[in-house]
C-alpha cells in the first residue's frame, strides 16, 4: 500500500478538522490534538475555533483558560502549549526532563545558577492565589533572588523550571493578562488516561494513540520533532501498536518517496487504513471547485506537527514563504502555502477586517475571493470575541 503527497495533505486537513469541522468546543479541539503550540494565544484560539462545528463557533475565547479545562504551560518543547487539564501531568512527566536539558544548554552560557530559590518564592506567593508575571517578578526582586535589571528571558526560564517541576501552571486570565497558579490547584490528581501512576512505556503508547488521529499520516521523525522524544523510544512504542494492529505503515510516493508513514488503523473511517487512503483521495478539490483559503496561525498544528514530511504543504508554484516583519502567519489555498498574513491591529466598526497579505505567487481572482471569504470569517470571530 502506498500514498502520495496530495492524498496525505487531504487526510491531514480532515484529521486536523480544517475540513468538515465537527468538534463541540475549544477544549475538545485541544484534546483532539493533544497539545497545541500556543505562544501567539489569540491567533491560536482562532485556529481552534475554525475546527468547531459551525453552530458551536464564536463563544468567549478565554473561558476554557479561566475554568481550567485547558491549561497553558511549557511541554514537549521549550515553548508554550495549550493542553487539556487531564493531559498536563503525564505529558510533563514524559517530556519535561528533555525540555529542561534543552534549556540548560542555553542557560549555561548565561551563567544562570540553580532556580531553587526563585521557585520557592514563586510557590510561596501563589499560595495566596494566582498572580501575574509582573507580580512574580516584583516578589523575586524584593526577595533579592532576581536582579532588578535582569533580562526578561531569565524570569521566563525561572518560571519554566517551576512548570517543568509541576509546581506552577497557568491560572485564570486577569483582565486579559496571563497568570500563574499552583499546579495542584488546577490539575487533577493522577495521570489522566494512564491512571493513578505513571509508566513511561504506557505514556509513549498514549502519545502515539493521541497524536495520529489528529494528524493523519506522519512519520516517526515527525513525531520525534513534535514531541522531543528520541527515535529509539518512539520506534519501540510504534512496534507495539503495529503488532496490536492499532497502526499501519504506508510507503510514501511522489513527493513523499522514500518515507514510511504511519496512520492509525481506523484511519478516517472504521474500515481501516485503506479506507483512510480512499477517503483522503476523494477529499482532494475537484476540477472547477472554488478554492478554499485557510488563515493559519504561524504555529498552527498542521504546520508544526511535522518535520520530515512537512513538504506536503509546499506549493510548487511558490517558494517557501519567508517571515517578513509582522507577516508571520500562513495563508493556504486548498491546503498549499500561498502567502503570509498578519494579525489585524483592529476590528472595523462596519465591514470586514482589511487583511494584510504578502503573496508568494500571483493570486488568481478565485484566490482573492477565497481570502476575502476567510477575512469575513475572521471578522465574525473577532467580533464574537469582543462581544463575549
Amino acid at each position: 500500500m502506498s500514498v502520495d503527497a496530495p492524498a496525505v495533505l487531504a487526510a491531514r486537513l480532515r484529521a486536523h478538522r480544517l475540513r468538515d469541522p465537527d468538534l463541540p468546543d475549544v477544549a475538545a479541539a485541544v484534546r483532539h490534538l493533544l497539545a497545541v503550540q500556543g505562544q501567539e494565544l489569540r491567533p491560536t484560539l482562532y485556529g481552534l475555533d475554525q475546527r468547531l462545528s459551525p453552530g458551536r463557533r464564536g463563544g468567549p475565547a478565554l473561558d476554557v483558560l479561566a475554568d481550567g479545562r485547558v491549561l497553558r504551560t511549557h511541554v514537549l518543547r521549550p515553548t508554550w502549549h495549550l493542553v487539556g487539564s487531564d493531559d498536563v501531568r503525564w505529558l510533563l512527566e514524559l517530556t519535561g526532563p528533555r525540555v529542561g536539558r534543552v534549556m540548560a544548554s542555553t542557560e549555561k552560557s548565561w551563567g544562570l545558577g540553580s532556580p531553587d530559590a526563585a521557585i520557592a518564592v514563586v510557590v510561596d506567593l501563589l499560595a495566596g492565589g494566582p498572580r501575574t508575571r509582573d507580580d512574580l517578578a516584583a516578589a523575586l526582586v524584593d526577595q533579592g533572588v532576581l536582579a532588578v535589571d535582569a533580562p526578561g528571558i531569565v524570569l521566563t526560564h525561572l518560571l519554566m523550571h517551576a512548570e517543568l517541576r509541576r509546581l506552577v501552571v497557568s491560572g485564570p486570565p486577569a483582565g486579559g493578562r496571563h497568570t500563574y497558579a499552583r499546579f495542584d490547584d488546577r490539575v487533577p490528581a493522577g495521570y489522566g488516561p494512564l491512571g493513578s501512576s505513571f509508566d513511561r512505556e504506557s505514556a509513549v503508547l498514549e502519545l502515539w494513540r493521541r497524536y495520529l488521529p489528529g494528524r493523519g499520516y506522519a512519520t516517526v521523525k515527525d513525531l520525534a520533532q513534535w514531541s522531543g522524544l528520541t527515535l529509539t523510544e518512539l520506534r519501540a512504542g510504534l512496534a507495539v501498536l503495529l503488532d496490536a494492529g492499532e497502526a499501519t505503515e504506508v510507503a510514501g510516493t511522489d513527493g513523499l518517496a522514500g518515507l514510511t508513514l504511519v496512520v492509525a488503523a481506523d484511519g478516517v473511517g472504521p474500515a481501516g487504513a485503506d479506507a483512510a487512503r480512499r477517503a483522503s483521495t476523494s477529499a482532494r478539490p475537484a476540477a472547477g471547485d472554488a478554492p478554499v483559503a485557510d488563515l493559519l496561525c504561524a504555529y498552527d498544528e498542521i504546520v508544526c506537527s511535522y518535520g520530515e514530511s512537512r513538504g506536503v504543504l509546499a506549493d510548487p508554484r511558490a517558494p517557501e514563504p519567508g517571515r517578513v516583519g509582522a507577516f508571520v502567519h500562513t495563508v493556504t489555498i486548498d491546503g498549499l502555502r500561498a502567502a503570509r498574513w498578519r494579525w489585524p491591529a483592529r476590528v472595523p466598526a462596519t465591514g470586514d477586517v482589511d487583511l494584510d497579505v504578502q503573496w508568494q505567487r500571483e493570486p488568481t481572482p478565485a484566490d482573492l475571493a477565497a481570502v476575502a471569504d476567510a477575512a469575513a470569517d475572521l471578522t465574525v470571530h473577532l467580533r464574537g470575541r469582543v462581544a463575549g
